[in-house]
């Protein structure tokens, strides 16, 4: 099983790049995630690294105020993995997290998923 999963990733990553689209590999917290405590940012990784500049990601509540720090940046050490940060206070509740995405080609990705905080 291992093997397989291995193997259609790997077809995904290869598949992305030969198109020259990023598109996403994971994220922390994961789509439909419910956590018991608060993250403190949200980490997306891509296939290839992304113009920041020319993306845009939100963190929105249930009411759809905007509460991620605004502050959108890519890793240091992984230019792929792109970073988020959240308020040290994030209350329980339902969060979504909508992306655009500027590929190094400039092709555009969307996308979004959500998150709950527990009581």
């Amino acid at each position: 099983m291992k093997r397989f999963v291995a193997a259609g990733v790997s077809l995904v990553l290869l598949i992305a790049s030969a198109l020259g689209h990023s598109s996403i590999v994971r994220s922390e917290p994961k789509d439909g995630e419910k956590l018991r405590v608060a993250p403190r940012e949200i980490r997306i990784w891509f296939t290839e690294p992304i113009k920041i500049g020319l993306s845009t990601f939100e963190v929105r509540n249930a009411a759809g105020e905007q509460v991620d720090q605004r502050d959108l940046r890519a890793d240091e050490k992984q230019p792929a993995l792109v970073r988020l940060t959240l308020p040290a206070s994030l209350a329980p509740g339902i969060y979504k997290v909508t992306w655009s995405a500027v590929a190094q080609d400039l092709h555009v990705g969307k996308g979004q998923f959500s998150f709950r905080v527990a009581p």
